[in-house]
């Protein structure tokens, strides 16, 4: 259902989106949450309490459009609404930056790269999928050590590897002997490759993504990240021997092991002119840190987001480190891959519009990581990137 401006007036709209957009990430958590159920007469899984939330919520936003055609039940809901309907067809009411227009809650089966971004809106599910048990425990023992670089260090090898063989696991594993919490993280980290995942004896890994992939139905390998899903075309798999081998644990892959790989890309086109690079500092306060030799610094947190109204809602605000701290900037932007706003002409607009981050520290520029690179010094002399201070 759509409103003119001259059916409703600027506060009403406001709460009417505001509606909207509460009854999208309750049914987009639910759906995040239940990837694993097996219907509604499934008692040992029931499905997750937010998709009656948001299905409640939904009736009476079309009972408000008066509407007869509306879901009556969660079963209705996951299988014909969010399955085949587009959003722009349910009576609920968006700004235009949401850009809702298209858009599936669930795609073949599958909760949808944005159905994942609304649900990562939703304060308790980022809170865990972000800070998980794991990741808490690595930052709170690095920071008792007083080596905050070993946050960084476990990151950076998560990212690096998503299938480990035997020798690769052991030499990850002795990588800090003389800090030996490190070995219990990388085994948490890690899980045996399950035989339906395997085929012929290998597991295969992505050429883009470098994420394990599990195989289908048709004989294929099949790569589970969206990025990837959604790509024209993607290179043929690496095949690593499944036997002894672990792999990344699933939910490390979405919040640790995707994230960085668009980070450390361009910390190493800094490094590459340059910078010294900085990963992560201050326990994840910020990406990267890059500094060349003149003392120039910025400040800089990668953002690779499909929709900007949904990154925007999602941005934090920057540390002000004072002049003569360690990690103090000259420069801060949010930086977002270039392959995700040539689609999107107004992406970086809409993120700094809607972002109260943003809003609130109007010193902070919103560009591609292209951009970034052109506008940065090069030296001529190759920088480094560094887990540490």
């Amino acid at each position: 259902m759509s409103y003119t401006a001259g059916m409703l007036t600027s506060s009403r709209r406001d709460s009417i989106e505001r509606e909207s957009e509460i009854v999208l990430s309750l049914i987009s958590t639910g759906l995040v949450r239940m990837q694993d159920w097996g219907g509604v007469h499934d008692r040992q899984l029931p499905y997750d309490g937010n998709l009656q939330r948001g299905l409640d919520r939904l009736t009476v936003a079309c009972l408000r459009a008066g509407s007869k055609d509306r879901p009556r039940g969660v079963r209705e809901l996951v299988l014909n609404w969010c399955s085949t309907r587009q959003l722009g067809t349910w009576p609920l009411t968006f700004t235009a930056d949401a850009q809702v227009d298209g858009e599936l809650l669930v795609i073949d089966g599958r909760a949808s790269e944005f159905c994942q971004e609304w649900a990562v809106a939703a304060q308790d599910v980022a809170a865990e999928l972000h800070e998980s048990i794991l990741v808490r425990q690595v930052k709170e023992a690095a920071d008792a050590l007083g080596r905050h670089e070993l946050y960084a260090e476990w990151r950076v090898a998560l990212a690096r590897h998503a299938v480990v063989a035997p020798a690769e696991m052991l030499a990850l594993k002795n990588r800090f002997p003389a800090v030996p919490q490190w070995a219990a993280w990388i085994d948490d980290s890690y899980e045996p490759i399950p035989p339906e995942a395997t085929r012929l004896g290998d597991v295969g890994v992505c050429a883009a993504c470098r994420q394990w992939m599990v195989p289908d139905d048709k004989r294929r390998w099949a790569c589970l990240t969206w990025r990837c899903t959604r790509a024209h075309s993607v290179p043929a798999p690496m095949m690593v021997a499944a036997h002894g081998a672990r792999r990344l644990r699933p939910e490390l892959v979405k919040p640790i092991a995707l994230p960085a790989r668009p980070e450390l890309a361009l910390a190493e086109a800094l490094a590459a002119r340059g910078a010294r690079v900085v990963l992560y500092p201050e326990l994840d306060a910020l990406d990267l840190i890059a500094r060349w030799p003149n003392g120039f610094a910025v400040a800089i947190d990668v953002k690779d987001w499909r929709k900007p109204y949904l990154l925007a809602r999602n941005i934090k605000r920057f540390p002000a480190w004072p002049p003569g701290h360690l990690y103090h900037y000259d420069r801060a932007c949010v930086v977002v891959p270039a392959d995700r706003v040539r689609p999107r002409s107004r992406y970086c607009e809409i993120v700094a519009e809607h972002s109260p981050a943003l809003q609130a520290q109007r010193h902070i520029d919103v560009l591609t990581d292209e951009e970034l690179i052109k506008q940065t010094p090069d030296t001529g002399i190759p920088g480094e990137v560094t887990c540490g201070p």
